[in-house]
């Protein structure tokens, strides 16, 4: 065996049993929008390769989140796009978003979503997979264990905070529920696993590019208005709707038209 075969026998190994090895390695030989973005100071350099001089700052922006959302994106990137969908749509809904999956990676415990709305917490597990991978009993099993361990967490917490008894009292008022969002279907044994364990459902979910994807947030503390864009570095530790006038909306003309300013500007 020459090298060349024994670098690719390695690299299969690693791509099939590592979490993540096959989406790093097609970064390493397609690039990533997201990345590249999101470490520059200057991210029209990547988005747009021909910039009219004529263009004003709005019209940059504009042409930059057109240019985001027909990008052929990698699988990295179509997952981390699904997860931002999925949280889109529970904010639209008046749930409190955290997005951990994108911003923890690997350290996210198996949660991509933790979404909350007074007492009820809903842990979120999205895949955006073809229609010929369906999810299977392990990814259910998966997510139950980390719902269970989320509950443990939190109890833990509530028990620091508060004491044994009030924490007691507290759990038992909360309904946490783990939900599978995904493109496609599940096996028929990976149902009737989600039937049988009660916390867990499962919602399917076809991916949508066309969203509104500007973020217009308000600073808590000195009530400044800003929006953020897709490849913006912090994008996905903002919180829309915990304030009321925050929103999402589809262009920036929108969100300048509503008295916000782009980040960082």
């Amino acid at each position: 065996m020459n090298e060349i075969d024994k670098l690719k026998k390695a690299l299969n190994f690693l791509t099939s049993h590592i979490a993540g090895a096959s989406e790093l390695a097609e970064i390493a030989t397609k690039g990533s929008i997201v990345l590249d973005t999101n470490h520059i100071d200057n991210p029209e350099t990547v988005l747009i390769q021909e910039q009219n001089q004529t263009d004003n700052q709005l019209e940059l922006s504009q042409k930059m989140l057109d240019r985001f959302k027909t990008h052929n994106l990698n699988n990295l990137e179509v997952g981390r796009l699904y997860e931002r969908y999925i949280g889109y749509l529970w904010e639209k809904e008046n749930w409190k978003v955290t997005y951990k999956g994108i911003v923890d990676g690997l350290a996210d415990m198996g949660r991509d979503l933790i979404c909350i709305k007074g007492n009820e917490h809903k842990i979120i597990q999205a895949k955006c997979w073809s229609k010929y991978t369906p999810i299977r009993e392990k990814h259910v099993y998966q997510l139950f264990a980390s719902a269970t361990h989320y509950r443990m967490e939190l109890r833990n917490a509530n028990k620091l905070s508060y004491g044994r008894s009030k924490a007691k009292v507290m759990m038992k008022e909360l309904d946490i529920k783990a939900v599978i969002c995904s493109t496609n279907d599940l096996s028929e044994t990976t149902q009737e696993v989600v039937n049988y364990l009660q916390i867990l459902s499962h919602q399917k979910v076809k991916l949508s590019k066309e969203y509104s994807m500007v973020k217009c947030n308000i600073n808590s503390t000195n009530h400044k208005k800003v929006y953020h864009l897709p490849f913006n570095p912090a994008y996905d530790t903002i919180i829309i709707g915990n304030i009321q006038g925050e929103q999402y909306v589809h262009t920036v003309q929108d969100a300048e038209k509503l008295g916000f300013r782009r980040a960082g500007t």
